[in-house]
Formats: C-alpha cells, sequence, structure tokens
C-alpha cells in the first residue's frame, strides 16, 4: 500500500480485500428507515491502534453524515445519507455496532 499522509494519517488507496466489520455496518444501516444511502469514502490507515471495532460520527452538513469505522490501525469513512436528526443518527450508528460485533 502506498499513500499520502492527511494530518497523522496515512491515505491509501483502497483496502487490500474486504473488511467484513465495515461491509456488515453498511448492510446494517441501509435497512434503517431515514437512510437514502450508505457509501465508503476514503480509507486511511491510523499510527494509533483501536482495541476493538469502533464506529464515530465525524461529521454532518445537511443530510450527510460522516462516519468513521476503526479497528487496529484501520480507519474507513462511512457516507450516509438521511433525513435522521443527530440524536436519532447517534441511536441508529450504536444499534448498528452492536450487533456487528
Amino acid at each position: 500500500m502506498s499513500g499520502e499522509f492527511v494530518d497523522s494519517y496515512l491515505l491509501v488507496d483502497s483496502l487490500s480485500g474486504e473488511w467484513p466489520d465495515v461491509e456488515s455496518l453498511i448492510k446494517e444501516l441501509e435497512q434503517i428507515d431515514g437512510i437514502q444511502s450508505v457509501s465508503k469514502g476514503r480509507f486511511f490507515l491510523s499510527p494509533g491502534l483501536a482495541p476493538t471495532f469502533q464506529v464515530y460520527m465525524a461529521s454532518m452538513f445537511e443530510n450527510q453524515y460522516k462516519l468513521l469505522a476503526r479497528s487496529e490501525n484501520k480507519v474507513q469513512e462511512v457516507i450516509v445519507e438521511a433525513t435522521l436528526g443527530k440524536e436519532d443518527m447517534k441511536s441508529a450508528i450504536l444499534n448498528c455496532t452492536n450487533r456487528v460485533e
């Protein structure tokens, strides 16, 4: 893998192979009422390690949420278009993450 550094993260073109936790998260999110689309954004390698699969809401703009899925040193952006409010989206993320683990 080769790539460029963004902040302290190594931005790479893609993950070699599938990341089952992220694929499962996307499938779970796509089943939630109020979510129109879910897609992958950029993939990073982090200098820090996350001991378990974790999902964070990174930002929100209009009806688009950027999530960060982390495990070990891998970080995958997940872009979600939804009509859900912030608190409903947080709840959906928590429920989906619990089903993935």
